[in-house]
């Protein structure tokens, strides 16, 4: 039982090394001698791990965008408006943009590298979410919160919105008040911008 927790302790140590390498680096510069020095081993007891640098890299983002869409769960907040569920989608992603630079970076910005088996597996992610956001929007036509709209289209707007939020808080160093940006995206997608 020790050697299996030790294991996944070092898995975990090699993981999070890789993180900030990618991260600085970017998947082709970086290089497996650099995550072994980050992580504190040597070379060879990553390859215990993992076959590659790819097979590394894919299982980094893996783990990045399931951390990323756990982080935006709103399916169990029944009791809340739409209005709400939005707002906490839009504060859920700055905060993960904030306190995740290096993990954001690895989600947003190196994904020419993914095989077509990452591709797939990213894009039934996205769209899976997508399903989930418009069944919300749909329910929420259904109960008079909004007026009848294109789900998917709403949809499209909000991820589009959360797309681009990732660049200027990682890359830029933008540091806006998360709750106070939250509040204002979500007044641009209920109120519109029309004075």
């Amino acid at each position: 039982m020790r050697e299996m927790d030790d294991k996944k302790a070092k898995r975990e140590l090699i993981l999070d090394a890789a993180v900030r390498v990618f991260s600085r680096r970017g998947y082709h510069e970086a290089r497996m001698e650099e995550i072994a020095l980050e992580a504190g081993i040597g070379k060879g007891t990553i390859y215990e791990y993992f076959d590659s640098k790819l097979t590394l890299f894919q299982e980094v983002l893996g783990r990045s965008r399931d951390i990323y869409y756990n982080s935006l769960a709103i399916e169990n907040e029944n009791s809340l408006s739409l209005r709400e569920k939005i707002r906490l989608v839009f504060l859920s992603h700055i905060r993960f943009c904030q306190e995740n630079k290096e993990l954001t970076r690895v989600v947003f910005w190196d994904t020419e590298i993914m095989d077509e088996e990452l591709k797939a597996w990213s894009y039934e992610k996205r769209k899976e979410k997508e399903r989930m956001l418009s069944e919300v929007i749909e329910k929420a036509m259904e109960a008079g919160e909004i007026r009848g709209i294109n789900p998917y289209a709403l949809t499209l707007v909000i991820t589009g919105a959360l797309g681009a939020l990732w660049l200027p808080i990682v890359l830029e160093e933008w540091s806006g008040d998360a709750e106070s940006l939250a509040g204002e995206l979500t007044d641009i997608i209920f109120e519109g911008i029309k004075g």
